[in-house]
């Protein structure tokens, strides 16, 4: 019996001990975007990068959408992956600079280690193939390219934390071309690397500068927001706004001021993948997109008369009301307290705010805004939080620094009688408009006219 117990104690020690030597598993975050600059090397003090490259994730990790951008930002490759239900890799769409239709890469797998890509032309022949042989994590290792021919084949090999060590092109007559390798010279606590040197023969050429984010807040370390999807570097953003899940958003982009193209964004697992033309509009000059999404309210410029119009989704097909006629009132720059509230610019002086309720295609102003309006300036594209907490605006006053920005007035009343503070500026903010809180209250947008910017929400130092 004394013999039976001592085991059993034994077997009780080992098991202990072999519980507190197994090594705790850390959970990896998920990459959600990177950034690469591109810099020539010898790097000056004040160099800046000839091209940058970004790069979208899904939630769940599967690479998206990259792009490749110029030195100031405009599109110059964009490649997008596409999935089958089963998020098996079956392709992509992918278009260069200047072109507006993408063409198509299809890709097949032959077993667990050899994918097959092919190029497709317009009317869906095969005119180039890639075959890669792949590693254990499914990285490249060998790929052959094959026109009518073989032409050759590419050759990667990879450090021990699986990142590329050496790459070169061998053609079927043994000549290499393109050999470069990379040195890295920073890695971040979650594996990745941060920066690296490309090296071919024994010169430096470039160097090389990763941004990685593992949150939802896609904003680049230049406060771009989508940089490549929405802030794009080629057009100007107007204005931008979403519904109030945020599984949509709204803007506008032209290069003709008074002349914007309305886009819609749709959220897929995670990410706004795609701008598109919203067709159901011509040319306007800003506009929103309501709390539920089936309404969008807009207007429409020309010269200093701006009328303002209500498009309203039914069972998929959208019907347009003109709300100037049956109220009398012009304006723009809206945003959405409700699906019944609107708070917009109407021009009483240089442009005031006010509060009106939408019912039967009609609006009637219900706040005035007095507190919040000045005679002499322009007072426009306001956000109100929710229960009517604050209202940020930007307002605008020729010659006057001290007047041009974003502003903020606190509801020192209720959400149902709101008294609002004297509006004060928040100098943290460069000017702008457009202002948004998105995010569950993470991130302020706004767009300079030009981009669409995000800012990290305690930044604004808000009550």
């Amino acid at each position: 019996m004394k013999s039976s117990s001592l085991l059993l104690c034994l077997a009780l020690v080992l098991l202990c001990a072999c519980q507190k030597e197994t090594p705790e598993v850390l959970e990896v975050p998920q990459l959600h975007f990177e950034k690469i600059s591109y810099f020539k090397y010898p790097i000056e003090d004040d160099a800046k990068p000839y091209k940058f490259r970004v790069e979208y994730y899904f939630e769940n990790g599967k690479p998206h959408r990259w792009l490749e951008l110029d030195s100031v930002g405009k599109m110059v490759t964009d490649y997008i992956t596409t999935y089958d239900d089963h998020w098996k890799h079956i392709g992509a769409r992918y278009r260069e600079e200047g072109t507006m239709e993408f063409s198509i890469e299809q890709v097949s797998f032959r077993n667990d280690s050899t994918m097959v890509t092919e190029w497709l032309d317009s009317i869906g022949k095969v005119y180039y193939t890639m075959v890669d042989n792949l590693n254990s994590d499914g990285k490249t290792y060998r790929a052959e390219f094959i026109g009518d021919k073989t032409d050759g084949f590419d050759s990667t090999f990879y450090t021990k934390e699986g990142f590329q060590k050496r790459i070169f092109f061998t053609s079927v007559n043994g000549n290499v071309y393109n050999d470069r390798s990379f040195n890295y010279d920073s890695i971040n606590t979650n594996g990745d690397w941060l920066v690296r040197r490309k090296i071919m023969g024994d010169t430096i050429q470039e160097v090389q500068k990763r941004e990685t984010l593992y949150d939802d807040t896609f904003t680049s370390n230049n406060g771009k927001y989508y940089e490549g999807i929405i802030s794009t570097g080629r057009w100007s953003e107007n204005v931008i706004s979403f519904t109030k899940d945020e599984s949509k958003l709204f803007m506008t982009r032209s290069l003709d001021w008074e002349n914007q193209i309305a886009y819609i964004a749709e959220k897929k697992n995670g990410i706004y993948t795609e701008t598109k033309v919203f067709k159901y509009l011509d040319t306007i000059y800003n506009g929103a997109i309501s709390p539920s999404g089936d309404k969008i309210i807009f207007s429409i410029r020309n010269g200093d008369k701006t009328t303002i119009q209500l498009l309203t989704q039914s069972d998929h097909s959208w019907s347009i009301s003109n709300l100037t006629e049956k109220s009398g009132l012009s304006g723009g720059y809206f945003f959405w307290i409700s699906d019944t509230e609107i708070c917009f610019q109407t021009k009483y002086y240089n442009g005031d705010l006010v509060f009106a309720e939408l019912k039967d295609n009609q609006l009637t102003i219900t706040d005035s805004l007095n507190p919040i309006n000045t005679q002499v300036g322009t007072e426009f594209s306001p956000y109100v939080a929710d229960d009517k907490a604050f209202i940020i605006f930007t307002r605008y006053l020729e010659g006057d620094v001290d007047n041009q920005g974003f502003f903020i007035s606190y509801n020192s009343g209720t959400s149902d009688n709101p008294s609002w503070d004297k509006p004060f500026k928040l100098d943290m903010l460069p000017y702008g408009w457009s202002a948004n809180i998105i995010n569950n209250g993470q991130q302020f947008i706004y767009s300079d006219g030009d981009d669409i910017y995000s800012v990290p929400i305690e930044k604004l130092n808000l009550k």
